[in-house]
């Protein structure tokens, strides 16, 4: 890889075209390095994510059912979301989520990874978290778009159900396939 490849592209102008709490939308007009104009390059910006892989007393991975409106379909997914205004600290906005989504706390959250969940157009990182010994101490404290059903499941079927298809949010399944291979040392190079 040649440092021409990693320079950045030159913002010639940008504008801002949707602007609300949960994102902007952003139309820059860009030039690549090899002079290529994109006018416009759509970026989406978000304010940073963090989920949870979560396993309770009983060595069940924590997952929560939720309708998600984009796929029309109901997903199985680790609890989490955004980090909000105020926060800047991914393990306390992750220990937030799975309270609020689960109702469970977990004794200490270890932080595994900073992703991007899109590196072509989107702005933001996705942060992985990891504990174990959860333990359920509040009923669930759902925003108002949320409906939520808790699902505890051995960790094991829980990667099977990530392996074929049980869960289909890309991102979950490979945050999930990262925090059992550094925390349980699975194996899935087959």
């Amino acid at each position: 890889m040649t440092d021409d490849i990693l320079r950045p592209w030159e913002v010639r102008s940008s504008q801002t075209l949707v602007k609300d709490s949960w994102l902007t939308l952003r139309a820059d007009h860009c030039v690549t390095r090899r002079g290529v104009s994109l006018d416009p390059y759509y970026v989406l910006e978000y304010p940073d994510w963090v989920h949870v892989v979560a396993l309770d007393e009983e060595d069940r991975l924590l997952l929560v059912w939720q309708y998600r409106h984009g796929a029309g379909v109901a997903s199985l997914e680790l609890p989490g979301g955004r980090l909000d205004a105020h926060e800047s600290d991914p393990i306390a906005a992750g220990a937030r989520e799975l309270l609020e989504e689960t109702g469970h706390a977990a004794p200490s959250l270890r932080h595994l990874a900073r992703l991007s969940p899109n590196p072509a157009s989107h702005s933001n990182w996705l942060h992985l978290l990891y504990g174990e010994g959860a333990r359920e101490i509040a009923p669930l404290k759902l925003d108002s778009g949320e409906d939520i059903c808790v699902e505890r499941i051995p960790w094991r079927k829980a990667l099977e159900l990530a392996l074929g298809g049980g869960i289909v949010n890309s991102q979950h399944v490979g945050l999930l396939v990262i925090a059992l291979a550094r925390s349980k040392g699975v194996d899935i190079g087959g």
